[in-house]
């Protein structure tokens, strides 16, 4: 994504706003990130509303007063709403003298005693939720690594986002068609690789709270048939193959390897068994597999 160059948080209601119940948190997230960047003393955002005519600035950090909080920024007016027009960051080193942009706000930022900023779009699947600001107050230039740093930051929450979101919107699809539909359900071994994927996204997601929510998600995809079972336990063939390898003696990290899958994975299909198994280790969990003939 190309850039153009032309104390405490605070948090305002999304006046207006209609990006969804979760933009403030997306929001403060993508905040906390830039805000730890090296030669950046501030940190600004806000939500766009769905139809892109107007971005609200709901979110101060490090911020010294709180005029620009609940701001209502329109495409092309001011740096964000620069950023929100060309769809790409914008950068300037002095706000306050720029001739890039026009200049609405100068008295926050004066008052705030900012020069440089750099505005990025926060884009999910196409569509523009938020604007994220990191402003600097020594006067530096921005160089090119802080404004790429900064910018990958949002592109690696935007992704983050699709992708709970299309897990949140596959779970409920399989709670509805649970619900309404029982024969259109997949089965046991189906739900089992499915929820030992979304344990592996889980693992690769950089934020504590998505990770959280997304092996919450896949713990509700538990039904009837994978509970502690003993000797009518059921696996599925990649638990089998697992334990069959666990049996072996290889380590996860083998395992993962000769699957083509990573550790974390090969780790849920084996926590899998266990439960289903009712045992605490590797070696009890080989141990009851091959005395109720799951193992031979």
């Amino acid at each position: 994504m190309a850039s153009a160059r032309v104390d405490q948080s605070m948090t305002g209601p999304a006046s207006g706003v209609d990006a969804g119940g979760d933009i403030a948190e997306q929001v403060r997230r993508g905040m906390r990130g830039i805000a730890r960047l090296e030669g950046v003393s501030a940190a600004i955002g806000g939500g766009v509303a769905r139809s892109g005519e107007k971005l609200v600035l709901s979110e101060l950090l490090e911020m010294r007063t709180c005029l620009l909080l609940g701001s209502v920024i329109r495409p092309g007016i001011g740096l964000g709403g620069m950023a929100l027009q060309r769809r790409r960051p914008v950068v300037v080193d002095n706000y306050v003298e720029s001739t890039g942009i026009t200049h609405h706000f100068d008295s926050a930022v004066i008052a705030d005693n900012l020069t440089g900023a750099v505005a990025i779009p926060l884009q999910v699947r196409g569509t523009i939720r938020a604007v994220l600001y990191g402003a600097t107050r020594d006067g530096s230039p921005w160089g090119e690594r802080t404004v790429d740093a900064a910018t990958s930051m949002v592109r690696n929450l935007a992704n983050e986002i699709a992708l709970e979101e299309e897990v949140q919107r596959r779970v409920r699809l399989h709670l509805w068609q649970r619900e309404t539909e029982p024969a259109a359900c997949p089965d046991v071994d189906e739900l089992a690789e499915v929820r030992a994927e979304l344990a592996s996204i889980a693992d690769s997601i950089t934020d504590a709270g998505t990770r959280s929510r997304l092996v919450a998600l896949s713990d509700r995809l538990v039904v009837g048939g994978e509970a502690d079972g003993g000797a009518h336990a059921r696996l599925s063939p990649r638990e089998s193959e697992v334990l069959r390898q666990v049996a072996m003696g290889r380590t996860n990290s083998e395992i993962a390897d000769s699957l083509g899958v990573l550790p974390t994975t090969v780790k849920t299909h084996l926590k899998n068994t266990m439960r289903k198994l009712g045992a605490r280790n590797r070696m009890e969990t080989v141990s009851v597999a091959r005395n109720t003939g799951l193992l031979r």
